[in-house]
């Protein structure tokens, strides 16, 4: 089996010009007259991560036939969602890095993080609104109600550290795997494809976000920091594949052990070490390795029949590259 290493999404040549024409687009949505917000939005999106979301909406409307203007919206749209998530989500794990430099809660203060992704996800809300855009809006609402679910569910598991897979995977699901569904969705909207398409390419850009999702939890149990601190998960309480898999395996005395440190010492540099050692030399590693492959493939069987196309074979690439 082959392990991931590195987390790159080389973005295909032929989305290049649009994601330029993105990064325009982003930046005049969210410049202000107030310095703060201005200086807040500059830092939010000076590292743009490796903006898969909005690539994926560009190759799902190429490959259905036409980058409308309306694609570029809908990828300005799930773009500002996911910007906002991770604004939101630094507060509620105390994070103090994303993508390689301080998280805007560590920058400024948790009440600037916040309120600076509500205004992101007003703005996307005006531009929907403003191009009356009515048929992208139920899917970008019932994501970002999805999302918050998860993380208040997550908040919750993290507090009795009982999390078994099951809840794991439909937490992930709602987390992650709803806004690549809607990515998907999204373009096919744009592109007019039919409601079967539409709905066969949520599907499958869902199976694509659970694997992406159980790669993001694998490396974050990884020796290799990508942009983040490694055991932010276990920081924060969050109880992710690998590990609820290699507690299960584990003897009783050494399931109450680690549990123990988790639950009082895991903000301890030096404590937090110790289960990430037990978790990686643990066949959770390899367990959740094995589940990520299992959602990639079934990813690319629930694509729909596209014709020949550098925009279908860039996507069906794209999603051999995520794990």
């Amino acid at each position: 089996m082959t392990h991931p290493t590195q987390s790159v999404y080389p973005i295909p040549s032929l989305v290049a010009t649009e994601m330029e024409a993105l990064a325009g687009q982003l930046h005049a949505l969210v410049a202000s007259d107030k310095p703060l917000l201005q200086e807040v939005a500059q830092h939010a999106f000076q590292a743009p991560g490796k903006q898969v979301r909005p690539t994926l909406v560009f190759l799902v409307a190429g490959a259905c036939g036409n980058i409308t203007a309306k694609a570029r919206r809908g990828a300005v749209l799930v773009t500002l969602l996911h910007q906002a998530s991770l604004a939101h989500d630094d507060v509620v794990d105390e994070a103090t890095h994303r993508r390689g430099q301080p998280a805007i809660q560590a920058a400024w203060n948790n009440k600037v993080a916040v309120l600076f992704g509500d205004y992101l996800l007003a703005q996307g809300m005006h531009l929907a609104t403003q191009h009356q855009d009515y048929d992208l809006l139920p899917l970008i609402t019932e994501t970002a109600q999805a999302m918050s679910k998860s993380e208040l569910h997550q908040l919750e598991q993290a507090r009795h550290l009982n999390t078994t897979e099951e809840e794991y995977l439909n937490i992930i699901h709602q987390k992650t795997a709803s806004l690549f569904g809607t990515c998907l969705a999204l373009g096919a909207i744009a592109a007019g494809a039919s409601d079967a398409h539409v709905a066969t390419l949520r599907q499958a850009g869902e199976h694509l976000g659970m694997a992406f999702q159980l790669k993001d939890d694998w490396l974050d149990y990884g020796t290799e920091d990508l942009g983040k601190p490694l055991g932010m998960d276990l920081r924060a309480g969050h109880l992710t594949l690998p590990m609820i898999h290699a507690l299960q395996q584990a003897p009783i005395q050494q399931q109450q052990e680690v549990l123990h440190i988790i639950r009082h010492y895991r903000k301890d540099p030096l404590k937090r070490q110790e289960v990430l050692a037990f978790v990686r030399q643990s066949p959770g590693m390899a367990y959740t390795c094995q589940k990520m492959h299992q959602y990639q493939q079934k990813a690319l069987y629930a694509l729909p029949h596209f014709a020949a196309s550098p925009y279908q074979q860039a996507l069906m690439t794209l999603i051999q590259h995520i794990v």
